[in-house]
């Protein structure tokens, strides 16, 4: 293992009257026999006394790759080189996720996740990006909130797995275009303002102590694309490797944005754009995210919906997966039509509430708050502008680069969404292509998962630049046609029944075509 930490123990000569080397020279010196180009900043440099001279010179030194060079994050009297530790970081606009990683051996010692504090500033990023214009002052309240829920994290973290802090001597991040400018307490206005260009795409390496990070050593963030496309979706790619497979994949991750990368190892073409709050439920009254007591997946049987909820607790509401469910399985029984319009009488669960027909998916018995649950017309609108979008954005792309879906040999479906979605529900719905089952990867939260690879591989980071320097972004903008394609996907699955060959089979066999 290759990881972008490493603790080296020394045994070096006291300084005599024939050896007046220095104290940070004689480190060096033993250091770049085998790390090459290393630096020593001014804040390990002044603490070498009298630490060195106590400890007759063994010391461990704990040291950080960087892009071109490795730098000292930590002096220790005697042999500590066998607690060395870092941390990475899916850093989303709803949620953050940590985990620590013992690096002599890889291993993930504990994982945890969080609200990320930044909500309390607005859900929706535009309105935190509104919240802190022309304010350094609502900036820098924000930037606090990231930094307090990663000091969070940490402090959680440690203290279940009783490792001191000061032993995590790096961290990588990935998250998006605006969260990484939120990190850093840089404005991110200009994301969201023509041109749409960011302040920055690369970070380099940063000392965690100068933004406020509780750890002795430095932070990596992922570079971005564009506005839209984030870090992210660059560690995303790195560890699925698509840009190195021969085979064509399209990877796809669907949250408050939706971003698309399509490729191989000869080239790699992306398109983002904004996909709302439909997929954690925020287009509905009783719309939740994915956790305890959310109604996660749907069936109709006999006329009756069946579900099951996240813990096996009583029903508080529901979440993207069990919303994807609820349309397909209406739609298969004929509770509504092509256009996602609900019909009235084909069930009695289909009621009318405040003059327009919703579905009741749980009754005021059976909800933990005593309330009917139900999914209006409102909200199944809604919710097809982000399956469109989803669909369009496969679709446009393939066209830019003039390939169809049959080129395709890999789907990837990235995000905890992809992993708890049903795949023939979202195929029913017109939310993925209509492609062999076998096409579909769901490889998790790569966001996460891309980072902690590249943790345990410093050689990626050079494969980290190039694949931000191989990616062709096409901002959604120049899509001249992109709402017409939209309006075309609206309904169920699209207006082209023909391009969803195994849809359209099993509504010929419920006479529903």
């Amino acid at each position: 293992m290759k990881a972008l930490s490493e603790k080296v123990f020394l045994k070096l000569d006291m300084p005599n009257s024939k050896d007046r080397k220095s104290d940070r020279d004689r480190i060096l010196d033993k250091l770049k026999i085998k790390y090459k180009n290393v630096d020593m900043p001014y804040k390990i440099t002044k603490d070498l006394y009298p630490k060195c001279r106590e400890s007759n010179f063994e010391i461990t030194v704990t040291l950080v790759k960087r892009t071109y060079d490795w730098v000292v994050t930590r002096i220790e009297q005697g042999d500590k080189t066998d607690k060395n530790y870092g941390l990475c970081v899916d850093l989303g606009s709803t949620t953050v996720i940590m985990r620590l990683v013992d690096l002599n051996t890889g291993d993930i010692v504990v994982e945890e996740g969080c609200f990320n504090k930044q909500i309390s500033f607005g859900e929706d990023i535009l309105n935190r990006i509104f919240y802190t214009r022309n304010s350094k002052e609502k900036l820098y309240e924000i930037h606090k909130a990231t930094i307090y829920t990663f000091s969070e994290l940490i402090d959680i973290i440690t203290e279940k797995s009783k490792i001191n802090s000061e032993d995590i001597s790096v961290m990588t991040v990935a998250g998006n275009t605006t969260m990484i400018h939120f990190l850093l307490n840089i404005d991110p206005w200009t994301i969201f303002q023509m041109p749409y260009t960011p302040i920055f795409n690369h970070t380099g390496f940063i000392s965690c102590d100068e933004i406020g990070i509780p750890i002795k050593g430095y932070l990596y963030c992922f570079p971005s694309v564009a506005n839209y496309l984030g870090g992210d979706i660059v560690s995303g790619v790195l560890f699925t490797e698509i840009y190195k497979q021969k085979e064509l994949s399209a990877f796809i991750d669907i949250g408050t944005n939706g971003e698309l990368v399509i490729g191989n190892e000869e080239f790699l073409v992306a398109v983002a754009g904004a996909a709302g709050p439909a997929l954690e439920g925020g287009i509905s009254k009783f719309g939740m995210r994915a956790k305890e007591g959310a109604i996660d997946t749907i069936k109709i049987v006999d006329n009756n919906i069946k579900y099951t909820t996240i813990e096996n607790k009583k029903p508080l509401g529901i979440c993207g997966s069990g919303i994807v469910d609820l349309l397909s399985e209406m739609f298969l029984n004929g509770w509504i039509d092509f256009s996602g319009e609900l019909r009235e009488n084909t069930s009695k669960n289909i009621i009318k509430v405040n003059s327009q027909l919703a579905v009741e998916y749980a009754t005021k018995e059976e909800s933990e708050n005593h309330e009917s649950l139900i999914f209006t017309q409102s909200d199944i609108n809604q919710f097809l502008k982000t399956k469109s979008a989803a669909h369009t954005m496969v679709a446009f792309l393939l066209e830019e680069v003039g390939l169809t879906l049959n080129d395709l040999d890999k789907f990837y479906v990235a995000g905890a969404f992809g992993v708890h979605l049903d795949i023939e529900s979202a195929v029913t719905i017109g939310m993925y292509p209509d492609l062999p089952r076998e096409k579909f990867e769901c490889p998790g939260n790569s966001s996460l998962k891309g980072a902690y690879k590249l943790l345990t591989d410093r050689d990626l980071l050079s494969e980290i630049d190039d694949i931000v320097e191989k990616i062709n972004y096409i901002g959604l903008e120049d899509a001249k046609d992109f709402i017409e394609k939209m309006r075309a996907a609206s309904f169920l699955p699209h207006t082209n029944i023909d391009n969803y060959p195994t849809v359209k089979q099993k509504l010929l066999e419920r006479g529903l075509l």
